[in-house]
């Protein structure tokens, strides 16, 4: 049965998503693409105009469901608890990942350092992330429930711890439960790692 060109449009993603996962955006080739999909080279052409495009079609496809995945917390709503809300995003993404290997694969290596108009890209979308964060972290001092600090730094921390829990999850698979690597990253921020006694210690040193 033939495919329409939506179908077909939908198979060639799915099969350049693998390659690049495979072998990155520089060792793969359009033709490991059409040799995998069982089309012919101008075929792919009808869809996509290079390896550029249709790499950048992915990145950008995925990028959007993450930021879907991450919504604002209200701290006026009084069906949902902040922390209740913050960890329902961090599920969300999390979940996204672990469901999306291959494409959280690109976004975590292939992607990075591409070039200069994808770094900007990238950084963009980090940079909209630290935006929410820093406006999370004024509405919760602002309500006593987060310490004053510098915002910006403890945001780039945060995205930090996130961006590596991702990595674990999806290049090193990790066994842990969505639920406690979500619930440890969040006892991490708001307990930290020092008991009383280490956190003394530290600012006796």
């Amino acid at each position: 049965m033939a495919m329409d060109r939506e179908q077909r449009r939908a198979q060639i993603l799915t099969v350049a998503t693998a390659v690049f996962a495979e072998k990155g955006y520089h060792d793969a080739r359009i033709d490991d693409i059409v040799v995998r999909a069982g089309i012919a080279r101008g075929t792919f052409y009808l869809y996509f105009e290079d390896k550029r495009a249709i790499f950048e079609h992915i990145v950008d496809g995925f990028l959007q469901r993450l930021d879907d995945a991450i919504r604002v917390i209200e701290l006026d709503d009084p069906k949902a608890k902040p922390s209740d809300q913050l960890r329902d995003d961090l599920l969300r993404v999390v979940a996204l990942f672990a469901a999306n290997a291959q494409l959280a694969q690109i976004l975590l290596s292939a992607a990075v350092g591409l070039d200069a108009d994808f770094d900007r890209k990238l950084l963009a979308f980090y940079d909209a992330v630290t935006a929410l964060l820093m406006r999370a972290l004024t509405e919760g001092e602002a309500a006593g429930l987060i310490r004053p600090g510098n915002r910006a730094v403890r945001a780039y921390c945060v995205t930090g711890m996130l961006k590596e829990l991702l990595y674990q999850i999806v290049l090193r698979k990790t066994d842990a439960s969505h639920d406690e690597l979500v619930d440890t990253m969040l006892d991490l921020m708001a307990f930290g790692l020092f008991t009383e006694v280490g956190a003394r210690a530290l600012r006796d040193a």
